[in-house]
């Protein structure tokens, strides 16, 4: 801009700029503010792939720049133990199933009883003569409902069953397998493999136990003991040749199996802590007074939902061996080798969706505050010369970047579909449009002079005018007020 001066100079200095030809003429047209902004295209969707279970490497059948479909098998993975646990579990499915089918762990205890007339009279059968006795019975009798070893009594005679039941859990507790087990947690990952052999020692323990399980990259165990010979719950260490104690634990039923009461009163006990007994021999005897006991065996439907639930986990694991794309897409880079072990979770590999690319802007925080959503943009990609991109502003980044004492804002341009030249990482520049006025009387930014007044222009005749402005960029300016399009003004 340049400053006031003499009204004779300026008449002469106009003079002789029109008579230099550095003129121009005031215009109708639409004026449009724009913010510069720097940045690269980049795709709308980069997912990865994981692993969804632990595993090898055994095959790997896409690489970069190989297109894939979503579902398609990438990658499988191998696990030697995974195959053996589901027979296994399997085989605890159907035997959890047959139980179900079997158990029974009640019948009624019947008592005969003479039977008397509407007088208190006995009566008799008229053929023989013998006593009339009619089938009563307030007992009910409890069986075994499988062969096992009566680990825990939890009643005794005159006990409500059901009391015992709610704070117990159950009224008497069998082994079923003749093994006992200690759930470990907390362990140091690599400490401890399947099939390793421990030893267990607690008050009057001392034995030998098996890894049977390992679970959460081997931070939790599961040793199993050949015996039921010990007290359950109780306190145990484990101990290897190795590592000394590595954990501690209680000694609980390897595969228990809970008898259940919802009422009545203990009558009597057949049996004793550490009978053995077969499935049918009699448990206990219950009484009820006024309405009939209910009596079910809870612990064998919560095993077969158990076994089920494992199976189900294990049959999971087993499909999550081959690794599929989880949307269309190209693969850019595959981020694990053959024969390579990887966990759960473990970045397997990378695409670029096919849903097309994006363009971020790093915006100056001066010019931030004009942008907005829904703002056109106009885009040029550095690599192609003459290519010519139109988007809009997507959204804003609520957070600015610092870098060397300056502040901008990661500005997110949809451009919709683009020329397939254009590719990920590509630089652009850009100019977002944040304000235009329609038919507003247009003159070079630099045909404005300004002094202590304001704003004014020279005419082609040497005469200054004073005008009011509107929208400046910094090649064209709306004269709001003191200038009519068609004049021709001088600079």
């Amino acid at each position: 801009m340049k400053k006031g001066i003499t009204a004779c100079a300026l008449a002469l200095i106009g003079a002789l700029m029109a008579a230099c030809g550095a003129c121009a003429q005031a215009v109708t047209g639409d004026l449009t503010r724009t913010v510069y902004g720097s940045g690269s295209v980049q795709p709308a969707s980069q997912p990865g792939v994981y692993a969804g279970t632990d595993g090898t490497v055994s095959a790997i059948y896409k690489e970069m720049g190989d297109a894939v479909r979503e579902g398609e098998i990438l990658m499988t993975l191998r696990d030697e133990v995974l195959d053996a646990q589901i027979s296994e579990l399997e085989s605890a499915l159907s035997d959890a199933q047959d139980a179900v089918t079997a158990t029974q762990t009640h019948t009624q205890y019947v008592v005969y009883r003479q039977l008397y007339d509407e007088d208190g009279e006995p009566r008799f059968d008229v053929n023989t003569g013998e006593p009339l006795l009619g089938q009563f019975s307030n007992e009910i009798t409890i069986y075994a409902p499988c062969n096992g070893k009566i680990m825990a009594i939890y009643i005794e005679p005159g006990d409500d069953a059901l009391a015992v039941y709610r704070e117990k859990g159950a009224v008497m507790m069998l082994s079923t397998d003749g093994r006992m087990k200690v759930e470990l947690s907390g362990l140091t990952s690599g400490t401890l493999d399947l099939g390793d052999t421990v030893v267990v020692v607690g008050e009057e323990v001392e034995t030998i136990g098996v890894v049977v399980n390992l679970t959460r990259r081997g931070t939790e165990a599961t040793i199993q003991i050949d015996s039921d010979e010990f007290e359950m719950d109780t306190p145990v260490t484990i101990l290897t040749a190795d590592e000394g104690a590595i954990g501690e634990g209680m000694l609980t039923i390897n595969k228990p199996m809970a008898v259940s009461a919802y009422g009545g009163t203990i009558k009597g006990l057949a049996v004793k802590l550490g009978d053995t007994v077969g499935r049918g021999d009699v448990l206990a005897r219950i009484v009820w007074e006024e309405i009939p006991l209910y009596l079910e065996n809870d612990s064998v439907l919560r095993d077969y939902a158990k076994a089920k639930m494992e199976l189900d986990a294990a049959i999971r694991k087993r499909e999550a061996l081959q690794v599929v794309a989880p949307c269309d897409g190209v693969v850019v880079s595959v981020d694990t080798a053959l024969d390579a072990g990887v966990s759960s979770g473990t970045k397997l590999m990378t695409l670029v969706g096919t849903d097309g690319m994006t363009v971020v802007l790093t915006v100056d925080e001066l010019d931030i505050v004009s942008v907005e959503p829904g703002q056109a943009v106009t885009l040029s990609v550095d690599a192609l010369e003459g290519l010519t991109l139109k988007g809009t502003v997507e959204k804003i980044a609520p957070l600015g970047n610092v870098g060397s004492g300056v502040t901008t804002y990661d500005v997110y341009i949809d451009v919709g579909e683009v020329d397939e030249r254009v590719l990920g990482g590509m630089n652009v520049s850009g100019e977002i449009a944040v304000q235009t006025i329609r038919s507003a009387v247009i003159i070079p930014t630099d045909a404005l002079a300004k002094d202590g007044e304001g704003y004014f222009v020279t005419l082609a005749d040497g005469t200054q005018r004073r005008v009011t402005i509107g929208l400046m960029t910094d090649s064209k300016t709306q004269i709001a007020s003191g200038l009519s399009a068609g004049e021709t003004v001088v600079y």
